[in-house]
């Protein structure tokens, strides 16, 4: 599996974003997506991930051409595991219920493994409201990794992580990749916290 940009380009309000991006990263490898806060970082995971059209350019993964100038396949067809940056849960169901939302079915009996490695036991009964920032950030990192999707892309996924939970996610993150053979594609303004994750490209949009 492997993820293809070519020729993107994305503007918005007459303000060209993206222009003449490509990007190609390859199975069991994780794309850092650098730059100064608003330069569009979070609109490529948006576009890859099919909730933003580009105005151009093509994007294919796992050699399934997910949008060009002819085809445009939805997002929830990709099969594509996002944490946004907002984290994205569902209000009235409760962390667990988020967690299995879109689990795939040959992933049930990984579930206790993640739920454990993410540090979340005592916590998937409570409602969204109930948690803070960092056990947000982990629920949507389980979700996105219990679909096994083709595709990872992370927004910012350490931001409001201790220093502990940080690496017991990135390992978990380089174990589902390498488990999968899928690429990943991070979004994150300090690369200081990437102590496990090893990063093979770093694209910078300034």
């Amino acid at each position: 599996m492997s993820l293809v940009v070519k020729n993107l380009a994305f503007s918005f309000n007459n303000n060209l974003l993206i222009k003449d991006l490509n990007l190609e990263i390859e199975k069991n490898e994780v794309g850092l997506i650098a730059g100064d806060s608003g330069i569009g970082k979070s609109t490529l995971l948006n576009i890859i991930s099919g909730l933003m059209k580009p105005d151009i350019g093509s994007i294919v993964c796992n050699e399934i051409t997910l949008n060009d100038k002819n085809i445009f396949v939805a997002p929830e067809k990709r099969n594509i595991g996002y944490v946004f940056q907002d984290f994205a849960l569902f209000p009235h169901i409760d962390a667990e219920r988020n967690i299995k939302y879109a689990i795939s079915k040959d992933f049930n009996d990984f579930y206790d493994e993640v739920v454990s490695n993410l540090r979340l036991n005592n916590h998937i009964n409570k409602m969204p409201h109930e948690l803070s920032g960092g056990q947000k950030q982990r629920v949507a990192l389980a979700r996105a990794i219990l679909m096994r999707p083709s595709l990872l892309l992370l927004d910012e996924p350490f931001s409001n992580l201790d220093s502990k939970n940080i690496i017991s996610s990135q390992k978990l993150i380089m174990g589902i990749i390498q488990k999968l053979n899928i690429p990943c594609v991070l979004v994150t303004h300090d690369t200081n916290q990437l102590e496990i994750l090893k990063i093979s490209k770093t694209i910078n949009l300034n």
